[in-house]
């Protein structure tokens, strides 16, 4: 395999999105993180319902971990710290995002506004989406403790 999938006219934006960001992962020479998003692309055309596109990207995903040689499981990252206290499997957490619209506040050096966003609005041309995710499980984003 000498290069990445390229997008196509037809992709959806998220295929379109992860393609790019397969092939400036790969120029950097990050060729993990490249098979990473090759795979991403594939999951959003199957979810875009492009299946045809999905299985191609897929394809090209298991073609480029044969040729870089990664396992097909990779092992667990190399324990950091004390290596003689046993690992403890950790519980799945959930946690409250809110989806908000973010810019810089024009009236605070450094500071951002954010705000809301109701499902399917976009965010305003002066600010980006993003996702404000509460670290505290049981926190709710819209009661705030003073």
């Amino acid at each position: 395999m000498d290069e990445l999938p390229n997008t196509k006219r037809d992709d959806a934006d998220d295929v379109r999105w992860a393609l790019e960001t397969a092939n400036a992962v790969w120029a950097q020479g990050d060729k993990r993180a490249a098979l990473s998003w090759v795979r991403r692309a594939a999951e959003a055309a199957a979810e875009a319902g492009a299946d045809l596109r999905a299985v191609e990207l897929a394809k090209a995903a298991a073609e480029l971990r044969a040729v870089l040689e990664i396992p097909r499981t990779l092992p667990p990252p190399a324990p950091s710290g004390d290596e003689s206290a046993p690992s403890v499997p950790q519980a799945r957490v959930r946690h409250h995002a809110v989806r908000v619209a973010v810019m810089l506040s024009p009236d605070h050096d450094g500071a951002f506004l954010a705000w809301p966003l109701k499902k399917g609005e976009a965010a305003p041309s002066n600010a980006h989406e993003a996702l404000f995710v509460a670290l505290d499980p049981d926190a709710d984003l819209f009661v705030f403790k003073l």
